[in-house]
């Protein structure tokens, strides 16, 4: 596995609470960043697994059916209008 040195801009506040939180973890900043990257990453491409292998299982017909008999005939709110 190679690094790659990337910089990072992050409003003050940021950076204090990130080094605060990675030396009460124990680890260093670069260890902490990488890893809070690695964790997003992680759950993206877990989150796009999961949708496809669901949206594999059905066709666009059967999903609009399905939305068109759980749908309300309601207007929508007031609070919920574009």
């Amino acid at each position: 596995m190679s690094n790659t040195k990337i910089q990072l801009r992050l409003p003050d506040d940021l950076k204090d609470a990130a080094m605060r939180q990675a030396a009460e973890s124990g680890v260093s900043l670069n260890l902490f960043l990488a890893t809070a990257v690695a964790a997003r990453v992680g759950a993206r491409a877990e989150a796009q697994r999961y949708f496809s292998a669901r949206g594999s299982r059905t066709t666009p017909a059967r999903a609009k059916a399905l939305l068109m008999r759980l749908g309300s005939q309601d207007a929508p709110r007031e609070d919920d209008l574009l």
